[in-house]
């Protein structure tokens, strides 16, 4: 779009230089300064066109010359500043904060590629190692706690509470989130005695509606132990209890009481059945296996993106 405003500002430039040389050797008492503004055109439009605005001519006819100039330099002008506001909207957290945005909370971002006036609303951490990450899911111990045993629709579009709730960011939003720029992804989690871990991917993608928004993560670090490599989870479609999409021939997602990326089924269940710390049945709460195992429901969890470089 850019590229499209700055080439036709080209020959917009090309046509009026050719049209103001004509009309400046015609007449002489005509508007001596634009050729020269013409020619610095390149290091700044928007001056030429605040010129030009400005620009004295004599006669009826020099007058009407300078007021279309005037009048088409104000469109490209408009369309200069437009295509600079277009280009500097937000994408996600990190741009944020890039442009000064250091405080963690409810933002609007503008990731869609083919809708580029279209916002979202997303939470923004800019504190967790370096900032800059969206948020797409996060789970806390409340006195009301958020139901995560949701239905396909529920999952695609999102729910809960962005600002200070639980929350699931929405599959949509998460497959554009993630197909801007390469990202990366990290995974924080807390027990119920105290302790923290974490787990980080240096990259993390979703797929789109026709994939059932198939995951593709890798290259792990941290301290939590990987609970979505080891071919458990990644090139894997999302499950909810109403729509079977895993490698299992059972539903997972209605066997262990969640909505994940399940294979056959999991390693790690963060959209589980909210459980406090240990319990009996088997796999089915807000699980890590490498970290805690199948008999343990964390306290809370998040999970957040940001652009990998």
């Amino acid at each position: 779009m850019f590229l499209h405003k700055f080439i036709l500002v080209c020959m917009i430039r090309m046509t009026l230089w050719s049209t103001v040389r004509a009309e400046t050797m015609e007449q002489p008492g005509g508007c001596h300064a634009l050729p020269s503004l013409l020619q610095s055109a390149g290091s700044s439009l928007t001056c030429i066109a605040a010129s030009l605005i400005n620009c004295q001519g004599n006669g009826n006819h020099q007058l009407s010359i300078t007021q279309d100039l005037r009048d088409t330099m104000s469109e490209v002008r408009r369309a200069i500043t437009e295509a600079e506001q277009q280009r500097r909207r937000p994408r996600h957290c990190r741009d944020l904060q890039r442009d000064g945005d250091s405080v963690s909370g409810v933002r609007r971002v503008y990731p869609f590629r083919s809708s580029p006036d279209a916002a979202a609303t997303v939470y923004c951490d800019q504190e967790t190692d370096g900032g800059g990450w969206t948020v797409f899911q996060r789970r806390l111990k409340l006195p009301v706690r958020e139901d995560f045993y949701r239905t396909w629709v529920e999952y695609e579009l999102g729910f809960g509470h962005l600002d200070g709730g639980e929350f699931w960011l929405g599959l949509d939003l998460l497959h554009h989130l993630t197909s801007t720029d390469l990202q990366e992804m990290r995974v924080d989690l807390t027990d119920y005695e105290g302790l923290a871990r974490w787990a980080k991917y240096g990259l993390f993608h979703v797929g789109d509606s026709a994939s059932k928004y198939r995951i593709n993560v890798g290259r792990y670090n941290g301290t939590a132990g990987d609970g979505l490599g080891g071919g458990k989870h990644s090139g894997y479609a999302f499950t909810t209890h109403d729509q079977d999409n895993d490698g299992s021939g059972d539903n997972c997602a209605l066997k262990y009481r969640g909505g994940w990326w399940y294979g056959n089924c999991h390693i790690s269940n963060l959209n589980g059945f909210q459980y406090e710390g240990k319990h009996d049945t088997f796999a089915d709460g807000i699980e890590w296996h490498p970290w805690k195992g199948y008999h343990y429901s964390l306290k809370t969890t998040s999970m957040m993106i940001r652009p990998a470089f």
